[in-house]
């Protein structure tokens, strides 16, 4: 199945590269029919920075991004002017980084001389837990960091600091030293030139997604794979750490900047918990891929449950076993490196720190995107060894495998065909993901199929009573409905639980509006803009409130920034019109009813409000 690393040279080389590239291209065909999903409207479509003609200044020096990943940020930035709306382009581009980094993870793993080398990178080509990172467009972040992730070791492979190679090459392959400090053709390169790349693109993968930040530690062990630590590799590694520790914490302070959202309250008992069940979820997922969901159930650690501990001391247990075996036996050691590997991999999503993504599930596919060579090396590296034995068994086992991962990744790529088609997969694997039902129910009370959307908000309140969206969502459909006493006990609850949120005062003062309590809307609009003064639908219903109340000033200021932030809100054009003109101020009030006009040809209301200024201004016959 993998071509021998001696048969690899020329013109060979770059057909095995091509034939990884093929089977990849094939495996990911439905990628391109899929469309937007969750987050990547928040990410991408509806990014008032992706849209904006200075968003790179924004991403790079300013602190108004969500997350401090500008180097993706300006992917989606520059391709947002290429593609629009159009998924296919972005799939497009995740597809492509998905076969670059394959050819560059097979490239590495030749300089390391690991066998099976070209199978290794086949596996992960085709293993459906990727999936997730390639189909998903918001997920562009973990192929950046990948991207420069393996560019910063292969590039480090070239340096001449960590020769003395104790690994024995196969015959005909290029030695991983041979060549450090010099090009093809002969010309020295200047000693520290590609330490400094390699250190520049940890820093790019470190600017794509926090999750390359073990990296460090991937060096330390790739020094040790091929000769004994020293004091010195540690000085060597050093700024990788510093830069990577640094990052990190720049990471962790946009993450947690002014937002007020727990996403878990567990002790670190809990977490240690965790951590030693996430390791053996992601390797069973990785050696047997099914049933692969986009939300799976959330975990319920118990400290007081002897069984929540058998994970961790397992894990624990066969590390230790590992490294025995490391020192007597050529197996033992490389399956050691591998799991070693796996796990450092995983720390960032082991549970120490929390992602936004663990308030719904403390696991996920794309989290293991990384870790998962560690897995897919030792399998091929253990295959190569069965290949010597039994070439013509050994090959059909392989191609079995491969075979059996190429349909499975073509149907999970199914998955994000859409919104609904995601949701309700998730679903159908896990009834209880609250997240998933009342993402589903907002998805069909926004086509109008309010009967369909109702029982999915219920389900997700019974799941979890206090999620707020949900009953701001079942509010909304409850109010349009006609259920305004029903409604208003929904808001009056989101808004309790949480007291912050802006969505949940502006639809309560909506609701408050349309029973006639006009007092108390103005506060929960005025609440609403306290919370999320960029929100123009807020502003703007703050500004009517205001004008009903007789503060015309104050209303005309919120109306006009209502306009501000959506230029092309009609109604808040011809409502500001209205407020200018009742202070007197005719001819703004007759620009801001053109405007409404030009944006709506149809607006009788500003028709209508435009000819009565009209008239007033013509001189009487």
């Amino acid at each position: 199945m993998a071509p021998a690393p001696e048969s690899l040279d020329g013109r060979r080389f770059w057909l095995a590269a091509a034939a990884l590239a093929g089977i990849t291209l094939l495996a990911y065909l439905p990628a391109f029919r899929a469309g937007f999903v969750w987050d990547d409207d928040s990410f991408l479509t509806m990014n008032p920075l992706i849209k904006a003609p200075d968003g790179l200044h924004r991403f790079w020096f300013t602190t108004q991004a969500m997350d401090y990943w500008p180097v993706t940020s300006s992917t989606l930035w520059l391709e947002w002017r290429l593609w629009g709306m159009n998924a296919a382009g972005y799939h497009a581009t995740n597809v492509a980084l998905h076969l670059v980094e394959v050819v560059m993870l097979w490239a590495i793993l030749r300089r390391l001389a690991i066998p099976g080398a070209w199978l290794a990178a086949l596996l992960f080509a085709v293993h459906p837990v990727n999936v997730e990172s390639v189909t998903w467009v918001a997920q562009r972040k973990n192929l950046v960091a990948m991207l420069f992730y393996l560019a910063s070791i292969y590039l480090f492979l070239r340096t001449r600091w960590s020769a003395s190679t104790v690994t024995k090459l196969p015959k005909g392959a290029r030695s991983p030293l041979d060549g450090a400090g010099q090009t093809r053709r002969g010309r020295r390169v200047p000693p520290g030139l590609w330490y400094g790349l390699s250190l520049f693109a940890f820093a790019l993968a470190m600017l794509s997604k926090g999750s390359v930040a073990p990296l460090p530690l991937v060096l330390l062990g790739i020094i040790a794979w091929r000769r004994q630590l020293t004091l010195r590799d540690g000085l060597l590694i050093a700024p990788f750490f510093i830069l990577g520790g640094a990052l990190a914490a720049v990471n962790v302070w946009f993450q947690t900047h002014g937002s007020a959202v727990i996403i878990r309250t567990v002790t670190f008992w809990e977490r240690l918990l965790d951590a030693g069940a996430v390791v053996w979820f992601y390797l069973f997922k990785a050696l047997w891929p099914t049933r692969l969901i986009f939300v799976y159930p959330q975990w319920n650690v118990q400290p007081g449950n002897l069984l929540w501990w058998l994970p961790l001391l397992g894990a624990a247990g066969l590390t230790v076993g590992l490294a025995f075996l490391a020192r007597r036996h050529a197996s033992g050691r490389a399956a050691f490196f591998s799991w070693a590997y796996f796990c450092v991999m995983l720390i960032p999503v082991m549970g120490f720190a929390d992602i936004a993504f663990m308030e719904y599930s403390l696991v996920a596919n794309h989290y293991q995107h990384l870790a998962i060579i560690g897995v897919v090396a030792l399998a091929a590296a253990g295959w190569s060894g069965w290949r010597e034995k039994n070439r013509g068994l050994a090959t059909a086992a392989a191609a079995v495998v491969v075979g059996v991962l190429f349909a499975l990744t073509w149907r999970q790529n199914q998955t994000y065909r859409d919104l609904e088609t995601l949701y309700r997969t998730t679903l159908e694997e896990n009834p209880d993901s609250w997240v998933a039902q009342g993402n589903l129910g907002s998805l069909l009370a926004g086509t109008g199929r309010l009967p369909e959307a109702i029982p999915h908000f219920v389900a997700a309140l019974r799941i979890k009573p206090d999620y707020p969206q949900a009953r701001v969502s079942l509010g909304s459909a409850l109010a349009t409905t006609g259920h305004l006493p029903e409604a208003l006990a929904q808001f009056e609850e989101a808004v309790r639980i949480r007291p912050n949120f802006a969505e949940g005062h502006y639809n309560l003062g909506l609701a408050l509006s349309a029973v006639g309590r006009r007092d108390e809307a103005l506060a929960e609009f005025e609440q609403a803009v306290r919370f999320k003064p960029d929100s123009a639908l807020a502003q703007y219903h703050l500004g009517l409130a205001l004008a009903g109340a007789g503060r015309l000033e104050d209303a005309t200021a919120h109306l006009a920034e209502a306009v501000r932030l959506q230029p092309n809100f009609a109604e808040a054009q011809n409502d500001l019109g209205v407020a200018l003109a009742q202070a007197g101020r005719t001819t703004e009030a007759a620009g801001h009813f053109a405007a409404a006009l030009q944006i709506n040809p149809d607006n009788a209301r500003a028709r209508a409000n435009l000819e009565a200024i009209r008239r007033s201004a013509a001189p009487n016959p």
